[in-house]
């Protein structure tokens, strides 16, 4: 096998891991979003697209940073300011506002925010 094919797989192998390893923090995000809201999971991967792209940041870095907020509040660490701000703006979202369908969602969340 040449040494360029070799490369060439490896440079896949490694994009794999990669793409798993976002694939992951991704679905932690979309869970952790909808069981706060509460809301569909698909409408939760909606609103952390609308968040990555409200923020300009990559999709799978905003996951972490909100998976990340969340194990350290929940271990009574202190939180990051602008990743406090990622979890604000997901309390602060509706379906609308990220571009999913409503199916009842607004309605649900306004009534069930503080």
């Amino acid at each position: 096998m040449s040494s360029a094919r070799i490369t060439a797989l490896e440079a896949e192998v490694a994009g794999l891991r990669k793409a798993l390893a976002t694939r992951t923090v991704i679905g932690q995000a979309t869970g952790l979003i909808a069981a706060r809201k509460p809301c569909t999971p698909q409408q939760a991967f909606q609103l952390l697209v609308h968040m990555s792209q409200h923020h300009n940041i990559k999709l799978h870095v905003a996951a972490d940073r909100l998976v990340t907020a969340f194990v350290h509040a929940h271990l009574g660490r202190p939180v990051e300011p602008a990743d406090q701000m990622l979890w604000d703006h997901v309390d602060a979202t509706t379906a609308n506002d990220s571009g999913g369908s409503n199916d009842g969602f607004a309605e649900e969340v306004s009534s069930t925010s503080p």
